[in-house]
């Protein structure tokens, strides 16, 4: 394994400055979604997250949220966004709409009766959801998309790939619009959540996923060219055949994005499931600030398991405003773990390390079950050091499919034995957080060959500070 990429001293508070100026930004440089040329001497994945903030720093969030009983309503409510804003929007059940309510904390909620009408299909349904996340961008449909991102400098740092026939196609909608990508469809059965592709099948997808990337016409090859994110919104296995040890496996999301020497052209993110699930996924990954974290560290401070201390990470993350909770040895312990599991939990970033298996995980002096994992009171981004915790996510009796079920948006754990050394330390993954790169990215060992983790979520997703909202007045829907 390579050792993980670091990046050169940050020299870009300039380059924030301007991000965050938001809409204002087009009295510096002509073009309002454009980056400023000493962005892009940035590394890769602090280009994208800098992109990623361009949008969300130009296009305001309005302080409400809209609740919908069916899909159908989802996809018209959506072609609401515009330009002048936008705002959450998620089909009400009893178990996530409350949860994304009760951290975004609006100021109004509106409750839109159905429209009554069925989806198309086939054809006419794609064009139905390629024209919503086109109307984010005060465009009609594709064509007019595309002229209207190179009138605004826009870039696409992205590409978001959905089926028709998934239950999850909305969301990838919500993730295309919001952030500013293409939507391609791919259809197919490449496996269920669960499973594991064989080589056949495994290179029918890498060459299926290429093809829809080039499709939508733009720059891909190339780390720092305009495609550097896929997400994957649909059912697809977890898995493939490890080519040289066919009895071990490899992340799908991590083989993906590949030249054929293994290099990467792109990071790989992945949300599947039910329309609720999915579309509540995509909404913390676009609305959802951070502010607070808990760092649960179980291993010893000797050996290479000392490098995976979370202090110094706590650190990094209370410089950018976080309220940080931090559990260590000898704290740390199956009492402890038990103790702290006995309420919900109300933090936005967890990142433990552990030991296990699928169904078990150390904490300390004990091995905690799945029955142990904690309620989640509000939507959390987990990254977990951990053998076999991505096995089956699908099965909520495994350690990453009971986050998930619990309320997790973002993931990131193995998918079978992967050493230590196939997980970022914290405390770098937190300094690239600082800066700016994204979650999934931050958390990824970005130079090794395809290896054993998986990402699950929006690969465009930041940690970031709270962002101003407009008040409900100022975007009328």
């Amino acid at each position: 394994m390579k050792k993980p990429l670091k990046f050169k001293f940050l020299t870009i508070a300039l380059i924030v400055s301007l991000a965050i100026i938001g809409v204002g930004c087009d009295r510096l440089f002509k073009k309002p979604f454009q980056l400023p040329a000493s962005a892009k001497q940035e590394p890769w994945p602090i280009q994208t997250g800098l992109r990623a903030a361009l949008v969300r720093d130009n296009i305001p969030t309005v302080n409400r949220i809209v609740l919908v009983p069916d899909e159908a309503t989802f996809l018209a409510a959506i072609q609401k966004w515009n330009l002048k804003g936008n705002w959450p929007i998620l089909i009400e059940d009893k178990k996530y709409a409350p949860m994304f309510v009760q951290r975004f904390k609006p100021e109004e909620i509106i409750r839109l009766p159905s429209i009554k009408q069925q989806l198309p299909k086939n054809q006419k349904l794609q064009q139905l959801m390629l024209n919503a996340a086109a109307a984010a961008w005060n465009a009609t449909d594709t064509q007019t998309l595309k002229a209207q991102w190179t009138q605004l400098g826009w870039e696409p740092p992205g590409v978001v790939i959905t089926s028709e026939n998934d239950p999850a196609r909305s969301a990838a909608v919500a993730l295309a619009a919001a952030h500013g990508q293409p939507l391609v469809f791919l259809e197919g059965n490449f496996g269920k959540p669960n499973d594991t592709l064989n080589n056949t099948q495994w290179k029918t997808l890498q060459t299926a996923i290429k093809k829809a990337v080039e499709s939508t016409g733009y720059f891909y090859s190339q780390l720092a060219d305009p495609i550097d994110t896929i997400t994957i919104v649909r059912q697809l296995a977890v898995k493939y055949q490890y080519p040289e040890k066919p009895d071990e496996q490899l992340a799908v999301t991590d083989g993906l994005g590949r030249l054929p020497n293994g290099e990467r052209w792109a990071a790989v993110g992945w949300i599947y499931g039910s329309e609720v699930r999915s579309i509540y996924q995509a909404m913390c990954a676009i609305f959802l600030d951070s502010e607070t974290a808990m760092l649960y560290d179980s291993y010893p401070k000797e050996g290479n398991w000392g490098k995976y201390e979370m202090e110094e990470a706590a650190s990094g993350l209370k410089t950018i405003g976080l309220n940080v909770e931090v559990v260590q040895r000898p704290e740390s312990s199956l009492e402890k773990w038990r103790s702290l599991a006995s309420q919900p939990w109300t933090v936005d970033l967890i990142l433990m390390n552990s030991k296990g298996y699928p169904k078990s995980f150390q904490v300390g002096n004990g091995d905690a079950s799945v029955e142990d994992i904690p309620k989640l009171q509000f939507p959390a981004a987990i990254h977990m050091i951990h053998s076999w915790s991505a096995a089956a996510p699908d099965d909520k009796n495994t350690v990453a499919g009971r986050w998930l079920e619990n309320g997790a948006y973002a993931y990131v754990g193995s998918v079978n034995e992967p050493f230590l050394s196939a997980f970022i330390p914290p405390k770098l993954m937190v300094d690239r957080l600082k800066r700016g790169a994204p979650f999934l990215i931050a958390a990824r060992q970005l130079e090794s060959p395809p290896w054993k983790v998986a990402t699950i979520g929006d690969p465009l997703m930041s940690i970031a500070q709270p962002r101003p909202r407009i008040p409900p007045t100022q975007q009328p829907m």
